[in-house]
């Protein structure tokens, strides 16, 4: 051993700190593509850089490690999981905490791997709440992608939905393109699961493009595999097949025996939707063996849940039942209402073929209870302003670049227009005296439209200025009364905004309130509007929105402020705001009037000790 370190040692010195830090992020990023192999040996050559005494950096590559450990079996899940506590106990002791968010997010997707659903549920949490103390955008944004998988996989989409849609705003932020279109395959998955399909496979097909174009074979399967779900949804089981056998074919190549199961009884599932039994019996018997129930119940319940399937199809009903009785549990324990309602079908139908009516009929109450209880969750879901709201902002950065094409093509043929009118010698005169009308009219439209929207934009932020969000105000609440709507007013300022001018000056305090800007903009809905009313002030206008809708928007913006990362402007530097929201009345015959019951909800929000919201009483 001392040998091998006599020989490494010059390499200790061939990375200064940006080479390190570079390296850091590569790994950290994903920029870095190629086997596991050569995904080790960089790890390796890191941990060579690294100087043993520098616990910041032992603790990151400590975090590092834990996200690459073995757990593909009940024996290893439980060792990463020891391995994941020491690291993390050390990280504490030094009170490091982007480690401690880092590892506390590793050491629970551990616990999701044995199951221990609560417990992940609980790390997740406590590495957002670290990751916020310390603005992290993209601890932030791991941490609330992995909650939002995990209930997505509980099927609580709406809050699955939320909690991606969040990350997907932070990602971008960090501006991690691998990050950010992993996340946006999260999010195409969690509108499979809510069933709509088409939007589904729009987003799975942009996610699976980059990834081509990347070069990353694995995670292009991953999208054929949801692309494979989605067509079994849509009743196209043949495409679907062809996707489930170009991946086994991966799987196979690649010798991994969990990827192989799960393609095994994923494409199983397929044949019995379409009504091949024999050929899903003989893929399940094949998966049979590398199946561990300790290791991944949730794989061996679906595997008794299609074999339960098989059976009752083939008319083997006793046999149909003990599957049931080993499925029904685990898929009740993890509140899957949708393969819970599944086994209870297949049960209360084998029990009627089998003649136990009384047991049959009380599997079909449990069945119709269930498929109750997973409809009222999808009408819920399907209530969710997420989706609006996350397409919205991609739908406008695409209508803006087809705009862009389209007037490019318009001047195209304006000019080709001109040039013939041009050639045309009888009317040229008459015509180069229009065109110059027309250039001088066209000017005079310019300079008119600039000079009033300078007069309606705030200088420094680009946003609409007191006077412009004043009158976008009047006009929402005429239309909140013509149509009979709701309307509501937030405003909020920074806290502590002369501390930060007086403290960094003015010129740090200007490019706060543009960060702010930028943020509360992306924070919107395409229907919202935020203008500067003065200072540190601001203002939202929020049509079609109740008093308890507008706070939801209002926290949401007061998280999005806080998480911040000002780092480039000053380690040191936390900027928080806070907020008062009001929603039109009746009593409401000016703006002023809504405005100042927002104001006296502000003015409460910073009694209560600031960085909160508060709503008009």
């Amino acid at each position: 051993m001392g040998l091998i370190t006599l020989f490494l040692a010059p390499s200790t010195f061939a990375a200064n700190t940006i080479e390190i830090e570079q390296r850091f992020l590569q790994l950290e990023n994903a920029e870095l593509i190629g086997t596991m192999k050569e995904y080790r040996h960089s790890m390796r050559e890191l941990q060579i850089w690294l100087a043993p005494d520098n616990d910041k950096q032992q603790n990151r590559y400590n975090a590092l490690d834990c996200w690459m450990l073995q757990a593909d079996t009940s024996e290893l899940l439980q060792s990463a999981i020891k391995k994941a506590n020491a690291y993390l106990s050390k990280a504490i002791a030094q009170e490091d905490k982007r480690a401690q968010s880092d590892l506390t997010l590793c050491r629970g997707s551990f616990y999701e791997a044995a199951s221990d659903n609560v417990s992940a549920k609980s790390d997740y949490n406590t590495a957002l709440q670290i990751a916020t103390e310390i603005n992290n955008s993209k601890l932030i944004a791991d941490a609330l992608s992995t909650r939002a998988s995990l209930a997505a996989l509980n099927g609580d989409l709406a809050q699955a939905l939320e909690d991606f849609q969040l990350a997907q705003t932070h990602y971008e932020l960090a501006n991690i393109p691998y990050w950010i279109y992993y996340n946006l395959g999260e999010i195409g998955n969690t509108y499979r699961r809510m069933g709509d399909f088409q939007r589904a496979l729009t987003l799975m097909k942009e996610v699976e493009q980059f990834n081509e174009k990347r070069g990353d074979l694995e995670a292009v399967n991953d999208t054929r595999y949801v692309r494979a779900l989605i067509m079994d949804d849509l009743g196209n089981h043949t495409l679907a097949q062809e996707l489930y056998t170009t991946l086994l074919t991966n799987a196979y190549k690649s010798g991994d025996k969990a990827l192989i199961s799960t393609m095994l009884v994923a494409k199983a599932d397929s044949l019995l939707q379409a009504n091949k039994t024999t050929e899903a019996k003989s893929l399940l018997n094949e998966a049979e063996p590398m199946l561990d129930p300790r290791f991944d119940p949730y794989s061996w319940s679906l595997w008794h849940l299609f074999n339960a399937k098989a059976d009752y199809a083939d008319g083997n009903y006793e046999s149909a039942l003990v599957h049931i009785k080993s499925a029904e549990p685990s898929m009740s324990n993890q509140d899957n209402f949708r393969y819970l309602a599944w086994i209870q079908n297949v049960k209360a139908k084998t029990l009627a073929k089998l003649g136990d009516w009384q047991q049959a009929y009380q599997a079909n109450v449990a069945y119709n209870n269930t498929k109750e209880l997973l409809a009222s969750k999808l009408r819920e879901q399907n209530t969710t302003r997420m989706r609006i709201e996350f397409d919205a902002a991609r739908k406008e950065v695409e209508n803006k670049t087809l705009k862009a094409e389209q007037t490019v093509q318009q001047a195209r043929l304006q000019s080709l227009e001109e040039r013939k009118r041009w050639q045309a010698l009888v009317i040229g005169l008459s015509l180069i005296l229009l065109i110059l009308i027309l250039i001088w009219a066209y000017r005079q439209f310019m300079r008119a439209r600039l000079m009033h929207g300078m007069a309606m934009t705030d200088e420094l932020t680009r946003l609409p200025n007191r006077r412009s969000i004043q009158t976008k105000a009047l006009q929402a609440m005429n239309a909140a009364r013509d149509a009979k709507t709701p309307m509501s007013l937030l405003v909020f300022d920074v806290d502590y905004f002369k501390r930060i001018n007086d403290t960094w000056g003015h010129e740090t305090g200007d490019r706060v309130l543009q960060k702010i800007s930028t943020a509360a903009e992306l924070a919107m809905r395409k229907n919202d509007c935020v203008g500067r009313t003065g200072g540190e002030e601001f203002m939202v206008v929020l049509p079609d929105s109740t008093l308890d809708s507008a706070a939801e928007i209002a926290q949401r913006l007061c998280d999005c402020i806080a998480a911040i990362d000002m780092k480039e402007i000053d380690d040191d530097l936390v900027v928080t705001i806070s907020l008062g929201v009001a929603q039109l009345s009746d009593i409401d015959t000016t703006v002023s009037l809504l405005t100042q019951r927002a104001d006296n909800a502000l003015y409460r929000a910073k009694d209560s000790g600031r960085n909160r919201v508060e709503v008009e009483r």
